[in-house]
This record gives C-alpha cells, sequence and structure tokens, in this order.
C-alpha cells in the first residue's frame, strides 16, 4: 500500500492541474455542501417547520457515531504513516478511520436526495467529488472512505 501511495502522492506532484483540482475540491467542497445543506434545511422550514429535526438527525447521528468510532480505532493518515507530501500543505493530527466528511457529505446527500431530488443530486455529486478528494490527496485509506459511505448508507435505513 505504501508504494501505491507514495507512486500516487508523485503523480499528482507531477501534473498541477490534478493536483490543483484535488486541491480545490478537497478545501472548498465541505463549505458548498454545508451552503446547499443550509438553504435545503431553510427551505424546509419554511415549507414544514415540524420535519426540520428529521433532516437534521440523520447528518447529526451519522457524525457522533463516525466521531466516537475514531476516538476507539486511532488509525493514522496515510500521509503520516507513509511520509508523502500532502495535497493541500496541512499537516493533519487527528486520525483517519473513518472519515468525518466523507460520513457527513454522504448522509447529507442521502437524506436531502428523498424529499428534494434535485439538491439531492447536487449534493450527492459534491460528496462523490470530496469522498475521491479524500483518497487521492492521502488524507484517507480507500477502506475509511468505503466503510464512511456504508456508515451513512446504515445510519440513513435505520432512521428512516
Amino acid at each position: 500500500m505504501e508504494i501505491f501511495y507514495k507512486r500516487m502522492n508523485n503523480f499528482i506532484w507531477q501534473h498541477s492541474f490534478i493536483k490543483g483540482c484535488i486541491h480545490f475540491i478537497s478545501r472548498f467542497c465541505p463549505y458548498m455542501i454545508i451552503i446547499f445543506y443550509s438553504l435545503f434545511l431553510l427551505k424546509i422550514y419554511i415549507e414544514w417547520q415540524s420535519h426540520l429535526f428529521f433532516f437534521i438527525k440523520i447528518p447529526l447521528y451519522s457524525v457522533l457515531i463516525v466521531t466516537i468510532l475514531k476516538l476507539i480505532i486511532n488509525r493514522k493518515r496515510p500521509i503520516q504513516k507513509y511520509d508523502i507530501k500532502p495535497i493541500d500543505d496541512l499537516k493533519r493530527k487527528n486520525y483517519s478511520f473513518p472519515s468525518i466528511q466523507v460520513v457527513f457529505a454522504v448522509s447529507i446527500a442521502l437524506t436531502v436526495l428523498r424529499y428534494g431530488p434535485n439538491m439531492g443530486l447536487l449534493l450527492s455529486t459534491l460528496a462523490i467529488a470530496l469522498t475521491v478528494s479524500r483518497f487521492l490527496s492521502g488524507v484517507h485509506y480507500l477502506s475509511d472512505v468505503v466503510v464512511s459511505i456504508c456508515i451513512a448508507f446504515i445510519i440513513n435505513i435505520i432512521f428512516i
């Protein structure tokens, strides 16, 4: 796995356009997801005040469960374990498994997709882009993002 991450990291650093895209997605997708999710919640508040908590609880439970798992498992990030240069030049000190950002993004997308298909499709696209960028930037292992997606799906199934 170390060879894979080092080769992938070298390839990305040699191609400035790819590096720029991954950096942009990794840094700004979470903000775009929060903005669009907030707009969706505002719409729900205006139209369906009694259902607002429903749209908040699933992402909230997802993040809570993943935070607890992250504290229990304590898995180092690929950029820490393999000594590769991070794409976004940030030194992260917290743990890798599972990915809070991926769980949050996928959970929001799945929750919104049921009741606002257009906004849900937009959020799903952003969640996919964020998931891929987290893996390619060396911040998470593939298993981190796959398990994070599974957790988001399971929590959405349980609480719907």
